[in-house]
């Protein structure tokens, strides 16, 4: 069942794309040296989870195209995606994603900025409500929310600098998977 649900997620939620090995629009080498290589396949990711549901963690797959790891969730209402994965969420664990306040927020869930608690340690942040998450998607980088004034939370990012963003903003709680990459 599991397998047969994943093939056919594949032909959704994937694409191929082709290199241009360094040539131009009529076929003339312009940059020396490229080409060769592994095929890839692009996998759409979705960057913006305000589903308010829950989903299963089905499957933990490798991705080519990116450091961290990505896992197939499928949602109670049999909507499927992928999501860049975090630490410690593990194969058949329940995810939430969404923009309403959840019973208590736990490693993986994605929920608004001013639903999370202060010092926690959160990733794939968005920069503008409804933008989709732009910051902290590499493998074992994270940011920490020190503070939330008005409609504005405080987040400081590893290189010590303070980011200030609206409220409003989705982010997942948990440092991003694959540590073994970034030491």
């Amino acid at each position: 069942m599991v397998y047969y649900f994943l093939n056919k997620l594949k032909k959704k939620l994937n694409k191929g794309y082709s290199f241009t090995g360094g040539r131009n629009n009529k076929g003339r080498i312009c940059v020396r040296g490229q080409g060769g290589g592994n095929k890839r396949i692009y996998r759409f990711i979705d960057f913006f989870r305000r589903l308010n549901l829950k989903g299963r963690v089905i499957n933990i797959i490798y991705d080519p195209n990116r450091t961290a790891r990505l896992a197939v969730l499928i949602y109670v209402n049999s909507f499927s995606s992928y999501i860049l994965l975090q630490k410690n969420v593990k194969l058949n664990s329940i995810l939430y994603s969404g923009t309403l306040p959840c019973e208590e927020p736990i490693n993986g869930y994605s929920i608004m900025l001013k639903y999370m608690p202060l010092f926690s340690i959160i990733s794939n942040i968005e920069l503008k409500p409804f933008k989709g998450s732009t910051l902290c998607r590499a493998a074992n980088t994270s940011c920490l929310l020190i503070g939330k004034i008005a409609d504005k939370g405080i987040l400081q990012l590893n290189s010590k600098w303070h980011l200030h963003l609206s409220l409003q903003c989705i982010a997942s709680l948990g440092a991003i998977s694959n540590c073994l990459i970034n030491n």
